[in-house]
């Protein structure tokens, strides 16, 4: 009887949350550049804001599969050489947060990120857990991610692009400072969503 209900409610709960949000992919590489920046236009904390993004992931995996690219580019490592990106980084997060499902993707991704959350299973749960109650702090975990990413590939660029000078030197330096910051910033929204996860882990 009570597992009867159980099942009533899940379904219940299920019929009530938004569908993934259909769009073109060109929309959806809007949707998720928005995203990755923090400027979404939906709050991700919000079932609408998840049923947004979960659309845009669908639709631009759809289309990047058609194409013949594996994305994310971190999936499964072949990525054919791509660098990483912050939407591959977000969507990253996204997926282990539990914003979006294994199932949004096509092509290689989905079996990778199902393989994943076997593996994986203990620190996923943990983080899906953590972002039931603190969506904020992983937001906030995923935007620095993504900044450090952003700063971090200026960096290479500006150093195989940069020549010898008193100029080239202090930019990079400029940059190195950005990157660095970047980098605590990352640190310390990790550092508060693993205290977060440890709470679940008791």
């Amino acid at each position: 009887m009570k597992r009867g209900l159980a099942f009533a409610l899940v379904a219940a709960l299920s019929a009530c949350a938004p569908a993934p949000v259909q769009m073109p992919a060109a929309q959806a590489s809007e949707v998720l550049s928005l995203f990755a920046t923090g400027r979404g236009p939906a709050n991700i904390c919000s079932a609408d804001g998840r049923a947004l993004l979960r659309g845009a992931v669908r639709a631009y995996s759809r289309e990047m599969d058609r194409s013949g690219v594996v994305w994310p580019a971190m999936a499964g490592g072949e990525s054919g050489g791509r660098d990483i990106s912050s939407v591959d980084v977000s969507v990253m997060i996204a997926f282990a947060a539990g914003f979006v499902k294994a199932g949004d993707f096509h092509g290689p991704p989905r079996l990778f990120l199902n393989q994943l959350a076997l593996t994986e299973w203990p620190e996923i749960r943990s983080i899906r857990l953590a972002a039931r109650d603190a969506c904020e702090e992983v937001v906030a975990l995923q935007q620095a991610a993504a900044s450090f990413v952003v700063e971090s590939a200026r960096y290479r660029e500006m150093t195989s692009r940069e020549r010898s000078g008193q100029g080239a030197a202090e930019r990079l330096r400029r940059q190195s400072v950005r990157m660095q910051r970047a980098q605590e910033r990352m640190r310390d929204s990790a550092a508060v969503v693993q205290a977060r996860m440890r709470e679940h882990q008791l």
